[in-house]
């Protein structure tokens, strides 16, 4: 799987998910999608060789999918706006079981943080 990281996340979760979990990540703007707009990028991903997946904060990548089908799969983080390192820290706990999830064939999955949620 090559995961395309959208530009709504910061500019250095790319290199940290390569880094840290065994993947690769890649920012839109390096794959000369960074001035796309989501259907544009939604069909890069659908024709690129692959099998692509989508993380983005933006639920209009989750309507394309419904809508049209996989691929691409969406990785759809739904945190709100966190600290880069309270951003990791939701990853280093949920993506290990999220990239389960897509392995397994989920169109889409969600990763979300619940302590934000709490109170």
């Amino acid at each position: 799987m090559i995961f395309w990281v959208d530009a709504q996340l910061p500019p250095g979760f790319a290199p940290w998910l390569t880094k840290t979990f065994p993947i690769q990540a890649n920012l839109l703007q390096f794959l000369g999608l960074r001035d796309a707009n989501d259907r544009e990028i939604f069909e890069a991903a659908r024709h690129a060789e692959g099998d692509v997946v989508i993380v983005s904060k933006d639920s209009d990548f989750v309507e394309l999918v419904l809508r049209l089908g996989v691929p691409p799969k969406i990785l759809w983080v739904t945190c709100g706006n966190l600290t880069n390192q309270r951003l990791r820290a939701v990853f280093n706990t949920l993506f290990p079981q999220a990239l389960i999830m897509l392995e397994e064939g989920e169109a889409i999955v969600e990763i979300t943080d619940t302590k934000s949620q709490e109170g």
